[in-house]
């Protein structure tokens, strides 16, 4: 079975591109969260369960609990698809009874940014020990639950683990992980791991903790330090495992039906996003993640292999989850003198990105990307337009499909929500969603292969149609 790399890839130092991966195609940007406009009737104080329960407007909504206001707000305003009050306060309280349950009888305070929200405070006052747990348990639950996968909320830890990410350092153990149904024919994305949600390795660094003690592809993860990750977010089991480098940590693996533990120490890491080398007479490179700093890699590993003469270059996306639009423009831009990279659009608008005039790589050298079905988001955009254009071969599997655009707003908590706004298309109009991008040519390259390997089978593939 083929893993798929997730807009939740995360690196398990753990974690990368949360959806993945940033996974957001639109860059990550950070913007201010404002203040819903969608209030219900005013504020009222009732008793549930034993304790006093006060529900709020959001015109303003109380300090401990305005984020369940932002988030809708936000969900209103931008996510691509019209989503229903009563839908999102049905996710909203399967958020809350996800929760232990309580015993306190303190008061809680709720906010309803819509009515069919009031009944749902009703059952935080039974479920949520106070008020800041009810309002992050409602946002957790309203994007899980009622959104796409690709959306996604971030507790303050795990926004801080996202951001060090996009910097391309982390301290942890070096594996990239996926949460996964498999109960279908073929795997599907899914946000909270159970049962059938499971959390697989797709890789691991190399020379990393996660490399050295022995994870493989496809291994799955139950548990970390003896606490089962059932019932967890990829972010909340992300933050479990990433720690100071030195400290220990003990993930139980299962492998072929058998559980096994294994002691890992942690360590500061660096996610190589490009490797190059020369290879007779082609450079290959391997861009491994669209982090920020990721094109300022890959344009000085360009400049490296065209110095040695090479006539032909072999791009390796396999497996790379995607990142940030910006450095997606940028590398496509190296192949490309003139035109758009990607064509995003919402209900509302439709937006094209072009090229920067950066280009690199004379016409003459010719360009083949390797691709699997773990190249998601950013890789698929690149690919895609350099295909399009004519100026590039592209040889391996169908790319993952992920066709949606995100981009991260702010709340007041410290948090922050991940919200898909827009679908990508190609310049020509082509939408590659749950498709994935089509190889010219269709060849399964094994992951693991040594570069020179990578680049016969990619060379002999893409003869067949010159």
């Amino acid at each position: 079975m083929t893993r798929q790399a997730h807009h939740l890839v995360v690196v398990i130092a753990l974690s990368l591109m949360l959806a993945s991966c940033s996974g957001s195609l639109a860059g990550d940007t950070t913007t201010p969260a404002p203040t819903t406009t969608n209030p219900p009737p005013s504020s009222t104080v009732t008793e549930e369960a034993g304790r006093p329960l006060r529900v709020v407007g959001c015109e303003p909504a109380d300090a401990d609990v305005e984020i369940v206001c932002e988030a809708v707000d936000l969900v209103q305003r931008h996510y691509v698809d019209e989503v229903s009050d009563q839908a999102l306060a049905d996710a909203a309280a399967r958020g809350l009874e996800e929760l232990d349950g309580t015993s306190s009888e303190s008061e809680i305070i709720c906010a309803a940014p819509a009515v069919p929200f009031q009944e749902v405070c009703e059952l935080a006052a039974t479920e949520a020990e106070n008020s800041v747990e009810a309002a992050e348990a409602m946002v957790r639950g309203l994007t899980t639950f009622g959104l796409d996968p690709n959306s996604v909320y971030f507790d303050p830890e795990a926004l801080t683990l996202v951001e060090e990410e996009q910097h391309g350092e982390i301290q942890g153990i070096g594996a990239l992980v996926t949460a996964e149904d498999v109960t279908g024919g073929e795997p599907e994305l899914c946000s909270r791991i159970s049962d059938t949600c499971r959390l697989f390795v797709i890789s691991t660094i190399a020379g990393t903790p996660a490399d050295e003690a022995g994870l493989v592809r496809d291994d799955v993860i139950v548990a970390v330090d003896g606490e089962d990750v059932r019932g967890r977010t990829v972010d909340e089991v992300t933050a479990t495992v990433r720690g100071p480098a030195g400290t220990e940590i003990t993930l139980t693996i299962e492998r072929d039906g058998s559980r096994f533990d294994v002691v890992l120490t942690r360590e500061a890491v660096t996610i190589p996003a490009v490797v190059s080398e020369t290879i007779d007479d082609a450079g290959y490179i391997a861009l491994n993640l669209f982090t920020e700093n990721a094109d300022e890699q890959f344009e000085e590993a360009l400049l490296e292999v065209l110095d040695d003469g090479v006539d032909t270059l072999v791009i390796d996306l396999r497996d790379n989850p995607g990142g940030l639009l910006d450095t997606a423009i940028e590398v496509a831009s190296a192949f490309l003198p003139d035109g758009d990279v990607v064509t995003t659009e919402s209900p509302d608008s439709s937006t094209s990105y072009p090229v920067t005039g950066n280009v690199i790589v004379p016409a003459e050298i010719e360009v083949v990307f390797v691709v699997n079905r773990g190249s998601a988001s950013a890789s698929e955009v690149v690919s895609a337009v350099l295909q399009e254009r004519g100026r590039a071969t592209v040889v391996g599997e169908n790319t993952f499909g992920k066709n949606t655009v995100q981009q991260r707003f702010n709340l007041s908590n410290g948090g922050a929500l991940k919200l898909t706004i827009a679908r990508w298309l190609t310049p020509g109009g082509l939408d590659f969603g749950e498709v994935g991008v089509t190889p010219d040519v269709v060849k399964e390259i094994e992951v693991g292969l040594a570069p020179e390997t990578v680049v016969r089978e990619a060379l002999s593939a893409s003869l067949t149609i010159g």
